[in-house]
């Protein structure tokens, strides 16, 4: 464990120089949707974990990483752990907006929470296809971050007003969960397959990768 929570710190001392980019992105997307939901903007915390594996792949920290007493499956495992605390900024950050939105003026109902939980329930699914990608393309993923972070900018900005006023969303708002714990589960059952799954894909790939 002790080994993770290094691999995982290791991201966020590389995180550093990005940090105030990353801010700067959150509070535009944030100001661009201000009038739907604006916690949308919580999905940017996914451009924490490209980063950080881009900066793994053009400076070569894998090969340093490896040379390290750590296995391959703890270099992988850990970044998909680091989703945690990426989740848990994107949350601290949605906080700082409801208070802000609510000292200007903006209403902020029940609606809101209920798209921050899918917000960040959506994070881990998203990373679950951007990380065995990753791990596929080794080192000529470059293209491929840059494809995925302007995805992942647009996603954020169009979210709010398009889910808000969907069907789905309206019936999740006013769906009681005590009366569908099965359905809940079942779903949370088939969420934790896929989150293997994309684990056990990407571990593959990088343990067939020759650093």
């Amino acid at each position: 464990m002790s080994k993770l929570y290094l691999l995982i710190r290791k991201d966020f001392i590389l995180l550093r120089n990005f940090m105030p980019l990353f801010l700067l992105s959150f509070l535009f997307v944030a100001y661009v949707q201000m009038d739907s939901f604006n916690m949308f903007a919580a999905f940017q915390v996914l451009l924490l974990l490209v980063y950080s594996c881009s900066i793994d792949t053009q400076n070569l920290y894998r090969k340093f990483v490896m040379g390290l007493p750590v296995s391959r499956q703890e270099v992988v495992l850990a970044k998909y752990l680091s989703l945690i605390p990426y989740s848990f900024i994107g949350l601290g950050c949605s906080l700082v907006l409801c208070l802000i939105s609510g000292l200007s003026g903006y209403s902020i109902g029940s609606d809101y929470w209920m798209a921050l939980v899918l917000t960040l329930f959506m994070i881990p699914l998203a990373a679950s296809i951007y990380l065995p990608i990753h791990y596929w393309l080794g080192y000529k993923n470059y293209h491929f971050n840059i494809l995925f972070n302007v995805v992942v900018t647009i996603t954020t900005i169009s979210a709010g007003a398009s889910l808000t006023n969907s069907s789905f969303f309206l019936t999740m708002t006013h769906t009681k969960l005590l009366d569908h714990l099965v359905q809940i589960g079942l779903i949370g059952i088939v969420y934790l397959f896929i989150l293997y799954i994309s684990y056990k894909i990407s571990l593959r790939l990088f343990s067939r990768e020759e650093l």
